[in-house]
């Protein structure tokens, strides 16, 4: 059984003649903050430990359930009902059991102050909107870069930071004059506006919609999203080497607004998009 340096050396052998030694010691070194488990952020936290991420922050506020089976990494029979942290956590450790490893429970003021604590880049899987609005603001009051993405049939990416837009801007939820305390005691209708907002950006991408069928276009703006597997686990990869080229400051970063857009049903590449502005 290998330990200490001999083990992380061994297990990121390969990545040599890809990423310089350097370069690999930055990655053992920086803290990544991955904001949700499930279906997107699960597999972005293994391939990161996988690159030889040395410290790990991740926050999940749900249970594996069987709806997750269809997508979700650590989604077994055998790990239903089990809180996704804490499932993450053992997956994690097994790859790297020297993986420096915070975990928390929910998405509150304190918790987004420890998670981006040390922190040059935040990785956003969560599947709230809310949350996802709290975390963009506090990335952007402290210059740290929040990277994005949705599972929609088309590969996308987006990196936020103090020089582009917003995240809420981007998405024209029009929530940047309320505070975070109204943001969270919303209306019912109000919190359907923001998910229409959501689903609109990128209901204009060329052919889109036609992957989706009439009902599950309905659903989408109830806030019930369609996911299959393999649209969601080529959107955490491509997730998760933008944070590395973020990390690394290697090749062209995707700053939002605009973005590179890739269907792989059709393979074909549209051309970067800019739909609002």
């Amino acid at each position: 059984m290998l330990s200490g340096s001999d083990y992380y050396r061994k297990m990121v052998d390969r990545n040599a003649g890809i990423i310089t030694d350097e370069q690999q010691e930055q990655l053992k070194e920086c803290e990544i903050p991955v904001f949700g488990v499930g279906g997107l952020g699960g597999i972005v936290a293994e391939l990161l430990v996988r690159c030889g991420v040395g410290k790990l922050k991740i926050v999940d506020i749900d249970r594996f359930e069987a709806s997750n089976l269809n997508r979700q990494v650590y989604a077994y029979t055998s790990t239903l009902g089990m809180h996704k942290v804490d499932v993450t956590e053992r997956f994690l450790k097994d790859i790297n059991p020297e993986l420096q490893l915070e975990k928390y429970y929910k998405t509150d003021e304190e918790t987004i102050a420890c998670m981006l604590k040390n922190s040059k880049i935040a990785v956003m899987c969560i599947d709230k909107l809310i949350p996802s609005i709290h975390v963009a603001r506090r990335c952007f009051e402290h210059n740290i870069a929040m990277l994005e993405t949705v599972a929609i049939p088309y590969m996308n990416v987006r990196v936020y930071n103090r020089n582009t837009i917003s995240f809420e801007a981007f998405h024209k939820f029009r929530t940047e004059e309320k505070s975070i305390n109204e943001l969270y005691n919303l209306t019912e209708q109000e919190n359907r506006e923001i998910g229409e907002c959501f689903v609109k950006a990128f209901a204009g991408l060329e052919g889109i919609c036609s992957y989706y069928s009439d009902d599950a276009l309905n659903n989408m703006n109830k806030g019930k999203f369609p996911c299959f597997a393999p649209f969601v686990w080529l959107q955490a990869s491509l997730l998760a080497l933008e944070a590395i080229k973020v990390l690394l400051d290697w090749g062209e970063i995707s700053y939002a607004p605009e973005y590179a857009v890739y269907d792989p049903v059709r393979f074909r590449s549209l051309p970067p998009v800019n739909l609002h502005f």
